[in-house]
């Protein structure tokens, strides 16, 4: 029932000699408003450090210079605007046509025209047939639209109060009926839910993992974002949605159980981020067949 590095074995793919980067994921960050700029870069550059080989992020023109400032390793494609909405659509699809996942969310905000557009996005997905997480605002803009989720190949990521906005109800806190309400949840709208909490809880209407890495240090602002990278990769490179949720969430806690050993409890998102080589590197695999 407990995630365990086996999970993390199961996903992560083995490097021939003779790789080239589309052999390990394109992922489509799309996220950032002119209030939030760093949440799609910290998606984006979690998702390189634990392995996916090329990132696009899909953001607003106000905040894609700013995105593109915090590393060269970001390609960031600019949309008009202030803010995410129905006038991006034809240049997300030229983007999602180039990518093998999606990461929906990060700092996309919650005004009008990204309320509008979210559902949408979430419905071009569907049809391409790829995998997409959903984490943030991502969430919350969907929460009078839920039902569209039953047609998508989604990972949802919410924290307690994503999930009551989505749901109409605030989890329960003992792991039993955490368990019951997220398969259940899950299974309605046949997505995979990974509930954030001391007890990440993780279904996909059938299977149930608990994750137990982690520690209080990591409740800081961007952590969710960094998850989001971690799944999205493997997503990316192929993984089923569910195997990669547990995989993600055990990699993320471990990351985090690191920066505590060495800053204790003042922990930022980056410091995962740069953590994230140090915990994959063990499950390392080459391949020279």
């Amino acid at each position: 029932m407990y995630s365990r590095p086996s999970d993390v074995c199961r996903v992560v793919k083995p490097r021939r000699l003779d790789s080239s980067k589309r052999d390990f994921g394109s992922l489509l960050v799309v996220g950032g408003s002119d209030v939030y700029s760093g949440a799609p870069a910290l998606a984006g550059m979690a998702a390189l450090r634990t392995g996916t080989g090329i990132v696009f992020i899909a953001a607003p023109a106000s905040v894609a210079s700013t995105i593109r400032s915090y590393s060269p390793n970001l390609i960031v494609h600019s949309l008009p605007g202030d803010s995410i909405g129905p006038g991006n659509m034809d240049h997300l699809s030229q983007l999602l046509a180039a990518a093998d996942a999606v990461v929906l969310g990060p700092g996309i905000g919650r005004r009008a025209e990204v309320h509008e557009a979210v559902p949408s996005i979430v419905e071009m997905v569907s049809r391409a047939r790829k995998p997409l997480l959903i984490d943030a605002d991502g969430i919350r803009n969907l929460a009078d639209r839920k039902e569209i989720l039953r047609d998508a190949n989604a990972v949802l990521t919410p924290h307690a109060g994503e999930f009551k906005a989505l749901s109409g109800t605030n989890p329960p806190t003992d792991l039993k009926s955490r368990v019951s309400v997220c398969r259940e949840f899950a299974k309605v709208y046949s997505c995979v839910l990974l509930l954030k909490g001391h007890n990440t809880v993780i279904s996909d209407g059938d299977r149930v993992k608990v994750n137990r890495t982690g520690n209080p240090g990591m409740a800081v602002a961007g952590m969710g974002d960094v998850l989001s990278g971690i799944i999205g990769t493997f997503l990316a490179q192929h993984s089923d949605p569910f195997s990669a949720a547990v995989a993600g969430a055990y990699v993320h806690g471990l990351a985090g159980d690191r920066a505590r050993k060495e800053k204790g409890f003042h922990i930022v998102a980056s410091d995962l981020v740069e953590l994230l080589p140090d915990v994959l590197r063990p499950y390392d695999r080459e391949n020279r067949n």
